[in-house]
């Protein structure tokens, strides 16, 4: 997964933010292998967990977005993949997947796009940087909200939404849904840690 010139992705996710921000995309590079990021979840959970939490809060993110799409992008691949991994090999967390549907993020004030497509008769969960086709709900706003959408405990999307911190584009009720579910199948990977 990693030779002795890469970064050790458990380290990079504790340091300071310019050093984060330097060495992120090379602790992340091989983790698009399914294989790599599976040996990821299984040898060192929390890092994934640690990741996820850090770029949700990261207070940098639409500078780093800016400056380094092409990192965002690898993490956000990262993230997918680590997702549909953890719903198709652990029952709990496919079962949470309850809504069919496929959504779109696009910020405003970045380049960052991404989506996710969820299937519960599969129990699966996929995404990844750019744009879906015929997506059911796009969420868009600025990258800092949607990076909170994706893992920030404190964020309140309710809220957010009212203060017109994102818009949504589609069924509101539906994209209410999908914020239940995907509440679920977080506290389903939480609880795995």
């Amino acid at each position: 997964m990693s030779d002795s010139t890469t970064p050790d992705l458990g380290a990079v996710v504790d340091q300071p933010d310019e050093q984060f921000r330097a060495n992120l995309g090379p602790a992340l590079a091989g983790l698009d292998d399914e294989d790599a990021l599976a040996e990821l979840l299984v040898t060192q959970p929390t890092v994934y967990e640690r990741l996820t939490d850090r770029m949700a809060t990261f207070e940098g993110i639409t500078e780093f977005a800016n400056d380094d799409p092409e990192t965002v992008e690898q993490y956000l691949r990262v993230l997918w993949g680590g997702m549909g991994l953890i719903a198709e090999n652990i029952s709990a967390v496919g079962d949470a997947v309850t809504v069919d549907t496929t959504v779109n993020w696009e910020a405003t004030d970045s380049p960052i796009t991404f989506h996710a497509t969820t299937d519960p008769e599969r129990g699966s969960i996929s995404g990844g940087p750019s744009l879906a086709d015929d997506p059911e709900i796009t969420f868009e706003g600025q990258t800092d909200v949607l990076f909170s959408m994706l893992g920030d405990d404190d964020f309140n999307g309710q809220l957010a939404f009212v203060q017109n911190r994102f818009d949504i584009v589609g069924p509101l009720e539906r994209s209410r849904q999908f914020n239940e579910m995907m509440e679920a199948v977080g506290e389903e990977m939480e609880a795995l840690a």
